[in-house]
């Protein structure tokens, strides 16, 4: 466990500024596309891709450029209409556990949205991406 500069115990680390980050820091603007994975990983291999691409359509993502993302709780970067039409590619009956991240395979049923604001959605999901397509 490392301290973020809250003063909270983390496992999470920051690899482009090289500072922890617990889960409310990892919400501030200048987190927004940076790549975030456990400490450990980052002791083992401190190497990563930069810029960081989008885990659906693999485009570059940019700072400030106006266009939403959307942090999934694997830790990938998604843009935020990616996210919804990869959402949307799955049968309707599909339960918020079943979405998944398009890289990892993870559980999408807790993400955290980096849009102006962080807001952390659990079950809250199926809500959220029915308000995307009404």
């Amino acid at each position: 466990m490392v301290v973020c500069k809250c003063r909270k115990a983390t496992k999470l680390y920051c690899f482009v500024h090289k500072v922890p980050v617990c889960g409310e820091c990892i919400c501030f603007p200048e987190h927004q596309i940076c790549v975030i994975r456990t400490y450990s990983e980052w002791v083992i291999d401190g190497e990563y891709d930069w810029p960081q691409k989008c885990c659906q359509c693999q485009a570059v993502l940019e700072e400030g450029t106006g266009s939403q993302t959307t942090r999934l709780g694997c830790l990938h970067v998604i843009h935020t209409s990616c996210l919804a039409s990869h959402i949307k590619s799955f049968p309707l009956h599909t339960a918020p556990a079943g979405y998944v991240c398009p890289s990892c395979s993870t559980s999408v049923s807790l993400i955290l949205l980096a849009l102006s604001s962080c807001y952390i959605l659990f079950s809250f999901l199926h809500c959220y991406v029915c308000q995307l397509f009404i």
